[in-house]
């Protein structure tokens, strides 16, 4: 198997996550500027309107996990053999109770480190930190809305703070998968030299 480019899929993936952190703020503002448009259009095909987020949402997942997948093979195909994490563990940390606080980062901080040449893989990086803090606290942000959009007087305001981070872990998310897509597409350069030196 062959190491594949991640930059078509890491643009279709980006635009999955443009589309899913607007798409809240989007209606809300919509909401806001033209009202009655909003209720005499909007309004009775809110449930579908909805659904189809919560659907476009999970693709975007899907795809989020297929570039994690490939990003990990890459390494793998590259000679990468003291990896801790294999490319399929990378995402199923995320399904772990307790250990998805923690070990979806460690992955990709390996990934992020992998892909630029670094030989430590446990260290730190700024970017990494940023996205799985914001990933975190857009989790719970997500939790706390839910519970407090059913109350009578929430209104919108746990709506415009669940965009208020996802739209900041978007910029970061789409920052990150960038850097480690030209990273690994860098990667192929050195190897190559070596093989015939």
């Amino acid at each position: 198997m062959e190491r594949r480019s991640l930059r078509v899929l890491t643009l279709v993936l980006s635009a999955m996550i443009v589309l899913d952190a607007l798409a809240v703020p989007v209606i809300l503002l919509a909401a806001l500027a033209f009202p009655e448009g909003y209720a005499a259009n909007v309004t009775p095909i809110a449930n579908q309107l909805d659904v189809g987020t919560v659907i476009f949402g999970l693709l975007t997942i899907v795809v989020f996990c297929r570039w994690i997948y490939v990003a990990g093979r890459n390494l793998v195909e590259a000679g990468y053999d003291d990896l801790e994490f294999t490319p399929a563990s990378r995402i199923w940390w995320f399904l772990v109770p307790v250990a998805c606080l923690f070990k979806p980062f460690q992955g990709m901080r390996e990934l992020w480190n992998a892909s630029h040449g670094e030989t430590h893989y446990a260290e730190g990086s700024a970017l990494v930190a940023t996205w799985w803090a914001l990933w975190l606290l857009a989790g719970f942000v997500g939790y706390a809305s839910r519970m407090f959009s059913g109350q009578p007087d929430s209104g919108t305001a746990p709506f415009w703070i669940q965009s208020a981070v996802d739209v900041p872990l978007a910029v970061v998310a789409i920052l990150m998968l960038r850097r480690i897509s030209d990273a690994q597409s860098q990667l192929a350069e050195p190897q190559l030299a070596e093989v015939f030196a």
